[in-house]
């Protein structure tokens, strides 16, 4: 469970990624392309439609932050759909490390560590979820 502080800082920086000229998922994928190349292949070569369903997830996920349960069922079922394309447990923290780097670039001056505390705390409750619902397909 995220803290009242965390919650507000989530939504604090969100409110900055939406002022982007370029949207921040296009720098993610871009960034995450490069840290992890191999997973290049598990999407489509259009970006636009995964770009869009990434910032929707981070937008459940941000107006959810101070009631997780509210969208746990929807990320275990997310996270069974994500078998299917191929990802794997290891995928899990490479991505959240590389949305939190995007998160600081894209904010910059005003990053701090207590913002990336309180992603940090987010995203490890989406990967958790997720992964339920990864280990339930493959159980």
């Amino acid at each position: 469970m995220l803290t009242e502080e965390q919650v507000l800082l989530i939504r604090e920086s969100a409110a900055e990624l939406a002022k982007m000229e370029i949207p921040a998922t296009n720098a993610f994928y871009a960034n995450l392309f490069e840290v992890a190349p191999g997973v290049r292949e598990l999407f489509p070569d259009d970006m636009f439609k995964q770009s869009e369903k990434l910032w929707q997830s981070i937008v459940m996920v941000v107006e959810s932050a101070d009631n997780p349960a509210e969208i746990a069922e929807t990320l275990r079922t997310l996270g069974k759909r994500h078998v299917a394309y191929g990802a794997v447990p290891e995928h899990y923290p490479v991505v959240s490390e590389v949305l939190i780097e995007t998160i600081s670039k894209t904010m910059s001056d005003k990053w701090s560590d207590e913002y990336k505390s309180a992603w940090q705390a987010a995203l490890t409750m989406v990967c958790d979820l997720m992964l339920e619902g990864a280990r339930d397909v493959q159980s």
